[in-house]
């Protein structure tokens, strides 16, 4: 008996890892574009860039600068640029997908400013990405950095990059789906720094 109840609970079990996991498969398509899988390589500016191995391409994300400070949230911006690609196109837009900094999420609004990519060249994005903390986020998490003065900030989530490949003489609709883990330099902290240079020059 003991025995039976094992087996059933194993089998529940493994029955509810199996739909976690068919959960966690992308689609074959996304908005009419096709789910292209491939190895992108995700640095920030300050890391040295080595060769880059099996991965098609090399996207570098800027440092963050703080756009705005409001009673809703924070806004900070993002530059980014591509490079080593293995095939030109055109990049029609970017979605964001669960994004947390320092485990909080964030909002990343779809990124809408289309542009051309060509093979080995290095492609800044022409807008950068902005990343907004609502205010009630902010004051248990963002704003405390002020506070507590974490050097980093880890950037963790998901980018789809949907666009129009060429090979072959054709074009081909492809969306690639990029993952995120970085640690970037805390924004809020270099700000105060900022400030506090500007009052002592007063």
């Amino acid at each position: 008996m003991i025995h039976n109840k094992k087996l059933i609970c194993s089998a529940i079990l493994l029955l509810l890892f199996s739909v976690f996991a068919f959960s966690q498969k992308l689609p074959n398509k996304i908005r009419g574009y096709k789910v292209y899988k491939t190895k992108i390589s995700v640095k920030t500016d300050k890391e040295k860039t080595k060769e880059k191995n099996d991965a098609e391409a090399i996207i570098k994300i800027g440092e963050p600068e703080l756009d705005n400070i409001s009673l809703t949230g924070i806004t900070l911006e993002f530059p980014a640029s591509v490079e080593g690609i293995e095939q030109s196109g055109t990049i029609d837009f970017l979605t964001f997908e669960d994004f947390k900094v320092n485990d909080l999420d964030v909002e990343i609004e779809e990124y809408k400013n289309s542009f051309e990519i060509k093979k080995n060249e290095k492609i800044f994005l022409p807008k950068p990405v902005k990343v907004f903390l609502r205010t009630d986020r902010a004051l248990r998490g963002a704003l405390g950095e002020m506070k507590d003065s974490k050097k980093m900030w880890n950037v963790t989530g998901r980018i789809f990059v949907f666009g129009k490949f060429k090979k072959f003489g054709m074009n081909f609709k492809r969306v690639v789906p990029v993952e995120i883990n970085i640690k970037i330099e805390n924004p809020l902290k270099k700000k105060l720094a900022q400030n506090d240079e500007s009052k002592e020059k007063l």
